[in-house]
């Protein structure tokens, strides 16, 4: 199994971001409050992306 590159974590966060933007829970809500809701699923998913990036990195060491 190999890394992701950066890009592709990066990619992928944004589109769960966007994902989460006009899911229709959050049509309605203020820009302000949609805004930090994206914000904080890009960084939830950038992290959990980083975690599992790391754990195939220690996997692969021998």
């Amino acid at each position: 199994m190999q890394l992701m590159s950066m890009p592709a974590v990066a990619g992928i966060s944004l589109g769960v971001a966007i994902a989460i933007i006009f899911s229709r829970k959050h049509r309605g809500k203020p820009a302000g409050e949609r805004a930090l809701v994206s914000l904080g699923s890009f960084l939830a998913t950038l992290l959990a992306l980083f975690v599992l990036n790391f754990a195939i990195f220690c996997l692969q060491q021998p």
